[in-house]
């Protein structure tokens, strides 16, 4: 169940920037800065778990402990901004996708903006649900059609096995142009198990069983890099440097292709409430702490938080509808880099101040310099 978890936590949507990525970035760059970004996160993953509690502790708690309220609210907000981020690239992958499957099955030129909206009058009512437990089916129902979708690309780009070689020959190994995409690209990857890892530990019953934990979490890790870096490289060569973000949208003509998008983005649908409850929470908290004292409806109020939520993200949408590689790039970059390489090390060292040794505080340190270089970069390479 464990193995599941991390599996869950981490395979989604963004395993289909990736042939984009490998393309923007020549393979020279795309597989180091992976296994780099690898390096790094299961580094920071490490320190995040060296410690297992007798309670079960999240991300925020662990920030608590290690510097106070100000800790606390830095990590919240910015797992906030992440699970909005990832909403918001569902809202510009959603509509892509079906803009392509209208053109192919019935020859409907639908503008995005309109699948956008349809995309919004589902989300809406979606988001005001308060019992994540509802979600249970249709979470479960995404992670199958995910699966069919992943099946199907690779499906597709093996069936010119026999011109693969010919093909990656062709293909440059750096482009200059837009390296630096994949720098935060690559962070991305990571965004779904940054936040599960310490209750995934603590949620396992045995002792003995926990203590296994990080090998078994650094196997998984390690074999999901291994399928991405295949799956990208792979889909790039089959498809060219042609393919576009939303990889779904390179796919042959026909109804093959077009199960594969309506596939993924009844998922996506279906995993919109999930990543984007999180952030509500956060937010609706918030503000009942101030509500409550004003004696205002704290029911009709969440309803118009999360409404809000998802109005102020198609806006963002609407304008960033044709840069999703640039909006992936620096949520990764601006985000993904702090809570997945520079927080944990430095949570590490103030929790163990007084049983790591000097050159363990100083290996947590580098790690969390590094990662606020890879920040800096990723971040400004994106903008400029």
């Amino acid at each position: 169940s464990a193995t599941l978890g991390i599996i869950k936590g981490m395979v989604g949507p963004a395993i289909l920037y990736l042939p984009h990525g490998f393309a923007s970035a020549g393979y020279l760059v795309a597989v180091p800065v992976l296994l780099l970004s690898t390096v790094l996160f299961l580094s920071s993953s490490e320190r995040r778990s060296s410690k297992p509690q007798r309670v079960m502790l999240s991300y925020p708690e662990l920030a608590y402990r290690s510097f106070g309220s100000t800790g606390e609210t830095i990590v919240k907000v910015g797992i906030s901004m992440m699970q909005s981020g990832v909403c918001l690239t569902y809202l510009i992958f959603v509509p892509q996708n079906l803009h392509t499957s209208a053109l192919l099955l019935l020859n409907w030129d639908i503008s995005t903006n309109w699948c956008l909206a349809a995309m919004m009058a589902v989300q809406i009512p979606l988001s005001q649900i308060r019992d994540i437990r509802k979600l249970t089916v249709t979470n479960l129902l995404a992670n199958m059609l995910i699966l069919y979708g992943l099946i199907t690309c690779l499906g597709f780009a093996l069936n010119s096995m026999g011109s693969m070689v010919h093909r990656f020959e062709s293909l440059p190994p750096f482009n200059s142009s837009g390296w630096f995409l994949f720098m935060g690209t690559s962070v991305l990857l990571f965004e779904g198990s940054i936040t599960l890892l310490v209750p995934l530990q603590e949620a396992v019953q045995k002792p003995s069983d926990r203590r296994k934990f990080p090998s078994l979490y650094r196997k998984v890790i390690l074999g999901i890099v291994t399928f991405y870096t295949f799956f990208g490289l792979t889909c790039w060569v089959a498809f060219g440097d042609n393919v576009r973000t939303v990889m779904t949208t390179s796919l042959p003509p026909g109804t093959m292709a077009t199960t594969v998008q309506l596939a993924y983005s009844l998922a996506v649908v279906f995993t919109f409430p999930l990543q984007n409850f999180p952030s509500l929470e956060i937010i609706c908290r918030t503000a009942d702490k101030i509500l409550t004292k004003n004696g205002s409806d704290w029911g009709e109020t969440r309803n118009v938080i999360s409404t809000l939520i998802v109005i102020v993200l198609s806006i963002i949408a609407v304008t960033t509808m044709n840069d999703l590689d640039k909006v992936v790039s620096l949520m990764g970059s601006v985000l993904g880099c702090p809570l997945a390489f520079c927080v944990p090390p430095l949570i590490h060292n103030r929790l163990g101040r007084n049983t790591l040794s000097k050159r363990r505080m100083i290996g947590n340190g580098v790690v969390s310099a590094l990662g606020v270089v890879a920040m800096i970069i990723s971040s400004i390479t994106t903008i400029l």
